[in-house]
Formats: structure tokens, sequence, C-alpha cells
């Protein structure tokens, strides 16, 4: 298992609504496709319109950890009216 962090930054902090982590993490799990081996999320806002979300992922010998969690945000991202005036800025294992 990897963990992979995936920051978003709100387009326009000011117009993005405050939402709760137990939230991002539902909808993250519902945008994981099955065979993605998705096992564990965490949500940390450092700063308001910036969320840090800690992935982690069983690795795959078809897909790197990081091009997973950036699949399953993406997803997450297009389908939900919750992330509207949100992007992807950065993915990577942590330092």
């Amino acid at each position: 298992m990897e963990l992979t962090v995936v920051t978003l930054d709100a387009v326009d902090p000011a117009a993005v609504r405050t939402t709760d982590g137990a939230r991002i993490v539902d909808l993250l799990w519902t945008a994981a496709a099955d065979g993605e081996r998705l096992e564990h999320i965490s949500v940390q806002a450092d700063r308001p319109g910036r969320l840090h979300l800690g992935m982690f992922i069983a690795a795959t010998g078809e897909r790197t950890t990081r091009s997973t969690a950036l699949a399953i945000c993406r997803r997450a991202l297009a389908m939900s009216p919750l992330l509207d005036g949100w992007r992807i800025a950065a993915a990577a294992p942590p330092r």
C-alpha cells in the first residue's frame, strides 16, 4: 500500500463552499472504480481554499498509485457539485 497526497485548490477561494472532510471522503469512495484498490482516505485543510487528500492505494502492475489517485480525483471533481470550483493543484508521494 502506498500513500499519494493530492492537493486541491479552489479556483476562487472566496467563492467555494466550505465542506466537511467526511463528505469529501464519501465522494472519493464513490468515485473509486472497482479494481483500483483504494484502501484508505484522509482529508486535511491547511487553509481556506486548499485540501490535501491522503489516498492509500494498493499498488498494481497496471498503473502507478499516483495515476490511480489522480483518476479517482478527476472523476470526483467531474461528478459532484460539492467540488465545483476546485482543481487538482499537485499529486505526489509524501516527502
